[in-house]
């Protein structure tokens, strides 16, 4: 689910916004790294006991 949210908020999101995804499912990070790599977008990621933070800047337009 946390893929899913994400991406439709990048779609509303402007070249070089950010938003942040806090994730408890271990595969969240896998997914979002995968998808952020696919589509350009930069991604930082954050773990804590019981959660990720992982920030997600949209690309700009090539």
């Amino acid at each position: 689910m946390p893929l899913v949210l994400a991406k439709v908020a990048m779609e509303q999101a402007q070249p070089g916004d950010g938003i942040v995804v806090l994730a408890t499912d271990p595969e969240a990070s896998i997914d979002l790294a995968a998808w952020a790599a696919d589509e350009g977008h930069e991604l930082l990621e954050r773990a804590a006991k019981g959660w990720t933070e992982l920030v997600l800047r949209r690309s700009s337009p090539q």
